[in-house]
């Protein structure tokens, strides 16, 4: 695609979110085979969910991928991951989220951990405490 009309897809605010979507998809091909597997999930599964979200849903929902798509491809370089890490720190974030929220992004992190197999004793604290169901492994 050339890059003006990328910038007058973009401009189009009805294709907006489309333009947003396939743009984090190609970024996360430079993310690791695990973690591009399940950042592609997750993105999917968000953007279904939010297609007939209330217009003041939409703006936040824009807003936020749009600022994970910025910080993203910051992070990344043609051959992958510039530094060893990748994503953003949410300290001082939490306080500011409601409870679905708060239980969506431990659900994330559970789901993180199960695939790229760090640390399984929280995983396996939480199967304990009858949180989570057993994983299948």
């Amino acid at each position: 695609m050339s890059s003006r009309k990328a910038v007058k897809t973009a401009l189009n605010a009805g294709r907006y979110p489309l333009y947003l979507y396939k743009n984090i998809l190609r970024l996360h091909y430079g993310l690791p085979a695990q973690a591009r597997l399940m950042g592609d999930t997750y993105v999917r599964d968000e953007f279904r969910r939010h297609k007939t979200a209330a217009p003041e849903h939409v703006k936040v929902f824009i807003e936020e991928w749009t600022n994970y798509c910025v910080m993203l491809s910051k992070q990344l370089s043609g051959s992958g991951l510039r530094r060893g890490a990748f994503g953003k720190d949410l300290e001082g974030k939490i306080d500011d989220l409601a409870d679905e929220q708060i239980h969506q992004l431990l659900e994330l992190k559970i789901e993180a951990e199960k695939h790229l197999g760090s640390d399984s004793q929280f995983v396996k604290s939480l199967e304990d405490l009858g949180i989570i169901k057993e994983s299948k492994k």
